[in-house]
């Protein structure tokens, strides 16, 4: 018991707060515990005796935002339809309870919450700091490790039922854009490749225009982007991002997609399809035109040629710069590159909006504008998180955190936290448990064999004669018997 008197000088407001928090936690942790408890006797004494077997009590725990409960539960016996031995927690199976490992739901949600912003150690520091908990940094991994594959079986999933054209979407839409990138991350252990430390994460995001950034009269952003990303092969990916737009939309109504990327094929639609269409990323193109032409106001001629569409006029004039930069093999050998990287991607050159395109009418508030999203993506859904600070990962690491990453992109994480866990409660399940903390008030207003007595009153107790329920003790017990001058706060 740990004690600390209010006459001592080192007691302020922040440390009672949270003395008086911590107790009041644990007084929740016990009706909790007798709450599933009782649930779990319940549940013994109205089941189907001749279908469950019970096979005796097991004791288990779960950390939770109050902090951890240790409650038993039964365990039963049955048979499937195929006369298969079975076991099964009914209390689980009542309040369709899952659980991340020993952790409960709501604790795993506020896990990554955080873990999306930083470190496993910060993020498990922060939740001990808001919560009762008890939380190792190990731990905080060990969610986002689970969550992140459950999220890839589900991706996987979706992918096998597109690959069998069971996905349509119901939400219609004229145009949508689409753009990929890859984005480099420090790899550690095994999975450092041979060739180099780095490995390049496939990133997508899928929108259906831009609009106007509330509060601000010049920003933009685009409208219900969706979002995947991942370590997988090329062809995988795809499938995936694919996947995503079946998933959501109905492709037979989508007049025109526009494919926006940096030319590598794995980005490249099928080109032979009606109304799609690939535009070179115009960031990749202002890049490579800065660092192969060696002269800055050469840079930025030809950088101007290609941002008006004069596709004829900026090969003339790359042209000329080979011919100027003859006899410099450096200089030769990087204009080289830049010519035949705008050469293979010539059907790309042209601003898609520059291009006599028909362009559906988009709904109000949407509007088209210049594509080029994917460097502010990358760097807010991936790099910001992953890619500072000196940061390494292994694959699966790094896989798991994307996945949650695009999740959260998407406006999607909760949706998809929601159906991980799957943990919800019917109102007639609440209205019973809500009975069930009732009762347990009730009992404890009763008369114990060995009441407490309380023979000083200098002035009235909290909660004198009223029912006495957990929360109310646990206050009786903070102030009973003692004076103000003298008044101790018990931990």
């Amino acid at each position: 018991m740990y004690t600390i008197s209010l006459n001592d000088s080192a007691l302020d407001f922040k440390t009672l707060e949270q003395k008086i928090y911590r107790t009041v936690c644990e007084v929740a942790c016990d009706v909790l515990k007798d709450v599933l408890e009782i649930l779990d006797k319940m549940l013994m004494a109205t089941r189907d005796v001749d279908k469950y077997r019970h096979k005796g009590i097991k004791k288990t725990h779960i950390n939770t935002v109050m902090g951890v409960i240790d409650y038993e539960r039964r365990i039963y016996e049955w048979h499937n339809e195929d006369g298969k031995k079975q076991y099964v927690y009914l209390l689980d199976q009542y309040l369709n309870n899952k659980t991340i490992g020993h952790v409960s739901s709501n604790m795993a949600e506020k896990i990554v919450e955080r873990a999306l912003e930083e470190s496993y150690r910060k993020t498990a520091q922060a939740v001990e700091s808001a919560t009762n908990a008890n939380l190792s940094h190990t731990t905080a991994w060990n969610v986002i490790k689970k969550v992140g594959l459950k999220l890839k079986e589900k991706e996987q999933h979706l992918v096998d039922k597109y690959e069998h054209g069971k996905i349509k979407g119901d939400r219609e839409v004229d145009v949508l854009f689409q753009e990929a990138d890859g984005v480099w991350l420090y790899m550690q252990g095994k999975d450092r490749a041979k060739k180099g430390r780095k490995k390049e994460m496939k990133v997508a995001v899928n929108y259906e225009g831009f609009e106007k950034r509330k509060g601000q009269k010049e920003g933009y952003q685009v409208h219900n982007k969706t979002a995947c990303a991942g370590f997988h092969k090329s062809h995988h990916f795809k499938k995936l991002w694919e996947a995503k737009v079946a998933e959501r939309y109905n492709v037979d109504e989508i007049k025109v997609r526009i494919v926006n990327g940096d030319g590598d094929p794995w980005i490249k639609p099928d080109l032979g399809q009606e109304g799609v269409y690939f535009q070179l990323d115009p960031f990749h193109i202002s890049r490579e035109v800065l660092k192969k032409v060696p002269d800055k106001k050469q840079a930025r001629k030809l950088n101007n040629l290609l941002k008006e569409g004069k596709i004829d006029e900026s090969f003339k004039y790359l042209t000329t710069l080979l011919i100027e930069y003859t006899h410099e093999e450096d200089k030769f050998k990087k204009l080289q590159d830049l010519y035949n990287y705008l050469s293979n991607n010539r059907e790309g050159l042209i601003p898609y909006r520059l291009r006599d395109l028909e362009l559906p009418e988009l709904p109000d508030g949407i509007m088209y504008r210049g594509m080029g999203t994917m460097e502010g993506n990358v760097c807010d859904m991936i790099t910001l998180r992953m890619k500072n600070r000196k940061m390494s990962w292994s694959e699966e690491g790094a896989n798991n955190l994307a996945k949650l990453l695009a999740a959260r992109a998407s406006g999607a994480l909760y949706e998809q936290l929601d159906g991980v866990f799957d943990g919800t409660i019917s109102d007639k399940m609440l209205d019973e448990m809500i009975e069930i903390v009732q009762l347990s008030a009730a009992q404890a207003n009763k008369k114990s064999k060995k009441s407490n007595i309380y023979p000083m009153h200098s002035a009235p107790m909290p909660y004198e004669g009223q029912p006495l329920t957990e929360g109310r003790k646990a206050i009786k017990n903070l102030v009973e018997n003692r004076v103000a001058s003298d008044l101790n706060f018990l931990y």
